[in-house]
């Protein structure tokens, strides 16, 4: 079985940094995973299975994605290295070396519906047919810019035939919201304490039945807490924005951060504005 930190020497100075996944990204795709379970999987994708071929950034985006919303996830990948990185960046929590270490590990964890990231290090092309044999059948599946054209395309399309739902990962997210102008809000914070602020009020604010916004703000805190800047994405309503700017701007929450704190938002056509929160000491 993998562990989530194979690595103990330290890089080399002239190794690359390793990719970060952008949250505007994962929540874009979060929000698509939401749209594909509330159509097929009752809302839900808790014991789902999601495969992908290909472990590069747009694998790590769609694993991150796909943990959030609670489904289980396996990112077949040749390269050591990009795994390697993915365990580095929270995106993957095992690396394992055959399919049978991967469906040992996933199999609780689906069993239980609970979400988890596996990469297995293998060639898709003898991964995905042994898959078939076997009958091992993912709910969803995604081919990323990353994979190359292997002959694992055949034994691909027998999975979709079974079921698979495709994932087709780009393009504009589903309107989730529905209703009104909708803001595509981020708030940055140099803390973790004041980044954990502006989620907690973001949450208070949301309607309590949204499950899809509360579980992002819920979840996405422990998959982005080693990226820089501290910062959180959010679709809200017009309204939502401006309740969450007028308690940004009150004295009660200004005398609560520890340090200064930003929230822009951009609207459909692109049209930026933000607010700079400084904090205020008590007399």
């Amino acid at each position: 079985m993998g562990s989530r930190e194979p690595l103990n020497t330290p890089p080399s100075p002239e190794a690359k940094p390793d990719p970060q996944p952008s949250q505007q990204a994962v929540y874009s795709i979060y929000l698509q995973l939401q749209s594909m379970a509330a159509e097929r999987f009752h809302g839900s994708l808790a014991g789902k299975l999601i495969a992908t071929a290909g472990f590069g950034l747009d694998g790590m985006e769609l694993a991150l994605a796909s943990t959030i919303a609670g489904a289980a996830f396996l990112g077949i990948e040749p390269d050591p290295q990009r795994l390697k990185a993915a365990i580095h960046n929270a995106s993957c929590d095992f690396m394992v070396n055959t399919l049978d270490e991967a469906l040992r590990v996933l199999k609780n964890e689906l069993r239980k519906h609970k979400p988890l990231s596996v990469g297995l290090l293998g060639d898709a092309a003898e991964v995905v047919p042994a898959m078939v044999e076997r009958g091992v059948q993912p709910d969803m599946l995604s081919e990323t810019s990353s994979m190359d054209d292997a002959a694992h395309r055949a034994a691909w399309e027998q999975l979709h035939q079974r079921g698979a739902r495709i994932i087709r990962i780009g393009g504009v997210p589903p309107d989730t919201l529905q209703d009104g102008e909708i803001f595509d809000v981020v708030w940055t914070a140099a803390n973790p304490q004041d980044l954990q602020r502006l989620d907690r009020l973001a949450l208070e604010l949301l309607p309590s039945d949204d499950r899809i916004r509360h579980r992002w703000l819920e979840q996405a805190p422990a998959c982005f807490y080693r990226q820089l800047p501290r910062k959180r994405v959010l679709s809200l309503r017009q309204e939502e924005l401006n309740r969450l700017l007028e308690a940004c701007r009150s004295s009660t929450f200004a005398r609560s951060l520890q340090a200064p704190a930003t929230v822009s938002w951009e609207n459909a056509a692109g049209t930026q504005q933000s607010i700079q929160l400084s904090p205020v000491v008590p007399e």
